[in-house]
């Protein structure tokens, strides 16, 4: 039986995953099936310090040149975690173009590094699929990113403090070879469409 923790959670994340949606809303360009687009309104992302599963800067400097679709997300997560991974991986699937892939960069990127180490995140990534990347670090460098992209979270502890749960939304964020926060892909997520939007964008 889920505990009442739990459902809180998934409506908390739900509605957390809805209100991102409010912040940008921009007209899609070229036929986007499930991107909210921000056109002109696209920001840039401020200075943050975080590494990735190997110990490599993953900051807005690495960044640049590359596309880089973020979900923010925890290992030990019982649900939004793990069905946004294997959507992603089908997602990644099903980008036929080489060139596509190869300027895309798909990052995990943890709201819980007290337990996620680098280690684990890049063996939690690496299960769902070989082009999944992962990042972590301090939790105040993580609060840079995503209170500049709008994504919400927060930790929700019981008396036992070594098992808790992180309420977080599902969003996915995109972010241009620029370093610029460019489009969001708000749940449900279909990876049919986001495939194509991620084409279509990297494509120009």
């Amino acid at each position: 039986m889920k505990t009442p923790l739990f459902i809180s959670s998934i409506v908390v994340a739900t509605l957390l995953g809805m209100s991102v949606a409010f912040v940008f809303l921009s007209p899609s360009p070229m036929q986007l099936q499930a991107a909210t687009w921000f056109g002109e309104q696209a920001r840039p992302i401020p200075e943050f310090s975080l590494a990735n599963q190997r110990g490599e800067p993953f900051n807005p400097d690495s960044m640049r040149g590359h596309w880089h679709l973020l979900f923010f997300g925890y290992t030990h997560c019982p649900d939004i975690c793990p069905d946004t991974m294997q959507m992603m991986a089908k997602m990644i699937d099903q980008i036929e173009q080489p060139d596509v892939r190869e300027q895309l960069r798909v990052t995990f990127v943890s709201v819980d590094p007290e337990r996620d180490t680098a280690q684990l995140i890049g063996q939690y990534a690496q299960h769902f699929h070989p082009e999944i990347h992962s990042a972590r670090g301090d939790i105040t460098e993580v609060n840079k990113l995503t209170d500049s992209l709008g994504v919400l979270h927060y930790i929700t502890k019981t008396k036992d403090e070594s098992s808790y749960e992180v309420a977080h939304s599902g969003v996915l964020t995109l972010i241009d070879p620029q370093g610029r926060y460019t489009a969001l892909f708000n749940t449900p997520h279909d990876p049919g469409k986001i495939a194509h939007d991620l084409t279509t964008l990297v494509q120009g």
